[in-house]
């Protein structure tokens, strides 16, 4: 563009934002019980245009083979991708080596062969790059879902995700729509260290505007992350390392789980368990031990997603049972597990029996020695203990 080219164009924008303040200054104040409307969009694509409907595949994917109906939770998040990817052309995905490559952890293989380098591909190393460029792409009418390969650098994109995908539907007042998923994997429990072991869900379950999930399970993992993906709100999708190789029943067919709804893994009438994420399992070994060393049935409850959270499901559970422990893999200072509590605290205080509990990582950085892991994150054993607390 020559300069008087560009003169022109900034008179244009110039007079338009006059012309748009000028009315926003005459209009009238917004209701203030509007306060939280358009936090989140209320839609998902439950129906794709026809224009990107069945787009056309490059080469077919070998189809995941099943044992015995099971298959392991790295597999079951490539199923729903591939799946969401052959359904609606509008989603794309890429991140650090997801392509060529296949994931650092081999969960993406065989997706750019199968959809070409348009819709599955490469990026810098730069997470802010990656989520930045997702949040645009979103806003301008694709669906794509990004790989971090490590949550720990999740915070390297903080502004992208906090302040941009989270804050648009909200501010644009529902103009805007950022259907966006951020995959992201924790390595606590591998011997990583400080830098490739931190568990972040409880931060980003702090920003409003973005909803948080972190399935326990290869079947939940398949049917959130369909559901993510259609979802026209940004998503946070923590997965564990620690489950990718576990294997579970996944069907076959075609089918999705709502956000924010929980899960009873093992009804109880003695406890109530909460949990998310790998610490599901934790709880679920608990409670053999429970019954079986003290007699008491304990139920569990896997949130599935933080944020939204299913906070009736776990109300009713307390209140059958009337004690609740609250178990996760973050640090005990600021983690999700304080949130829950205080709310269980404040709803069901007349039905607990005694306190809440909350059960997590000690409040240090994850060590990579092998000994000082094994001491650091939860164990069946601390949950069997808080029990034993309050009975």
């Amino acid at each position: 563009m020559r300069e008087p080219d560009i003169a022109a164009l900034e008179r244009r924008v110039q007079e338009r934002n006059a012309r748009a303040a000028v009315r926003a200054a005459r209009g009238a104040d917004p209701d203030p019980k509007d306060v939280t409307r358009y936090l989140y969009a209320e839609t998902a694509a439950t129906e794709v245009p026809s224009e990107h409907r069945n787009p056309p595949i490059v080469k077919e994917v070998p189809v995941i083979k099943r044992q015995n109906g099971e298959i392991n939770y790295r597999d079951a998040l490539k199923e729903a991708m591939i799946e969401e990817m052959k359904r609606d052309g509008r989603v794309i995905f890429y991140g650090e080596d997801v392509a060529d490559y296949g994931g650092a952890f081999k969960l993406t293989k065989g997706l750019l062969e199968a959809f070409g380098r348009d819709r599955v591909f490469n990026t810098p190393i730069s997470e802010a790059a990656i989520c930045g460029t997702a949040v645009g792409a979103a806003m301008v009418g694709l669906r794509p879902v990004v790989e971090l390969m490590y949550m720990d650098f999740a915070l390297m994109a903080s502004d992208q995700i906090s302040n941009q995908a989270a804050k648009w539907h909200y501010m644009s007042g529902a103009q805007v729509r950022v259907p966006l998923v951020v995959r992201a994997s924790v390595g606590g429990g591998k011997g990583y260290g400080g830098q490739h072991s931190q568990t972040l869900e409880s931060v980003f379950a702090h920003i409003p505007g973005m909803y948080v999930v972190y399935p326990a399970t290869p079947y939940d993992a398949k049917g959130l992350l369909k559901s993510s993906i259609r979802d026209d709100n940004p998503v946070m999708f923590v997965e564990s390392q620690l489950l990718y190789a576990m294997k579970g029943p996944v069907p076959e067919s075609e089918y999705l789980i709502p956000l924010g709804v929980a899960d009873i893994k093992r009804e109880g009438r003695d406890v109530t368990l909460v949990s998310w994420g790998p610490a599901v399992h934790d709880c679920l070994k608990a409670a053999e031990t429970l019954q079986a060393e003290l007699g008491l049935h304990a139920e569990v409850i896997d949130i599935r997603c933080l944020v939204p959270l299913d906070l009736e499901t776990i109300l009713r559970s307390v209140r059958k049972t009337g004690r609740c422990v609250v178990v996760s893999h973050c640090v005990h200072i600021g983690s999700f597990t304080g949130e829950i509590a205080s709310t269980i605290q404040e709803r069901a205080f007349d039905d607990l029996d005694g306190p809440v509990v909350r059960v997590g990582a000690k409040n240090g950085i994850a060590p990579q020695a092998a000994c000082l892991e094994a001491v650091f994150y939860p164990t069946p054993s601390d949950v069997v203990a808080a029990v034993k607390r309050i009975v």
